[in-house]
């Protein structure tokens, strides 16, 4: 359990706490019970580390370029597919880097994912032939199809 304030200051805790040690070392009057102080203070921290975990802040949306990131690294990934690229096959890891040279040429006239997906990942700029991606079942699908299935994973991940 963090005990520490985001900002890093531990003020209310150490407040909370040396009360509860306080209180339980000025107490020792015969016959009173110290366990209900150092309980409300327990519950106190408790309380006050519930409230503090949840006010933190959400993990901010991934931009453009991390998108496109993520993608280019989910076809690296994917062992198990065909990437065709002119009637030829081509591994995961030859179609990742064919991505990442289209990409660094295409420059700054990618600006966002669907760009990228559009201009850059689904045709031949030479000869206007679409690329596809093959499943170990044999089904095909075009990589236009594929990459917009996996940027829906990916802006679905938490």
């Amino acid at each position: 359990m963090n005990f520490l304030h985001p900002s890093g200051s531990h003020l209310a805790y150490e407040t909370i706490l040396s009360t509860m040690f306080l209180s339980d070392r000025t107490s020792n009057i015969p016959g009173r019970r110290t366990t209900g102080g150092f309980f409300v203070a327990l519950l106190a921290v408790l309380v006050l580390q519930t409230a503090l975990a949840t006010s933190a802040p959400a993990v901010a949306p991934l931009n453009d370029a991390e998108k496109i990131d993520a993608l280019i690294r989910a076809v690296e990934a994917r062992r198990d597919l065909q990437f065709i690229r002119l009637d030829v096959a081509h591994s995961a890891g030859e179609a990742a880097g064919l991505l990442r040279i289209k990409l660094a040429f295409a420059g700054s006239r990618v600006k966002t994912v669907d760009d990228f997906i559009d201009y850059v990942a689904t045709a031949s700029s030479t000869t206007g032939q679409p690329y596809f991606v093959r499943y170990p079942d044999g089904r095909q699908v075009t990589s236009a199809a594929f990459l917009r299935e996996e940027l829906k994973r990916i802006e679905s991940a938490p």
